[in-house]
């Protein structure tokens, strides 16, 4: 299953991985060691979204997106913050209508995006037998 919502500058997040049954609230790790059981790992999300959004506004998107998928954790594994280019404009002054040769204003501004990864998980005991 993939799920997308993309835009330059617009969040988006993308899954892809299996889905199961949901299974109540996942829980949240951000080292393996620290998961509790053996598990199976479902799939992988990506989330990149405008620097100014919160790193909480990021968790709770992706862990929607993990329940609704049927996961029992989700494991962060990367944040990463990134120039997407730099936007630059530049025109001539002007005062009373008149534009001045040789007179300019110019701006620069970076776009930066936050970049998060995480792995969603499914603990081996949950996972629902295979019909044959």
């Amino acid at each position: 299953m993939l799920l997308a919502m993309a835009s330059c500058s617009k969040s988006s997040f993308d899954y892809l991985g299996k889905s199961y049954p949901s299974s109540g609230t996942p829980e949240i790790f951000f080292r393996d060691q620290d998961v509790p059981q053996d598990y199976e790992v479902m799939g992988k999300i990506t989330a990149e979204v405008p620097y100014s959004k919160k790193l909480k506004y990021i968790q709770n998107k992706v862990m929607t997106v993990a329940r609704e998928n049927g996961a029992d954790a989700v494991l962060f594994s990367d944040v990463n913050i990134r120039s997407t280019g730099t936007t630059r404009s530049s025109g001539g002054a002007s005062s009373n209508r008149k534009v001045h040769v040789g007179g300019s204003v110019s701006r620069s501004s970076d776009n930066e995006v936050k970049n998060v990864e995480a792995v969603l998980l499914k603990y081996k005991s949950n996972i629902p037998p295979k019909s044959e």
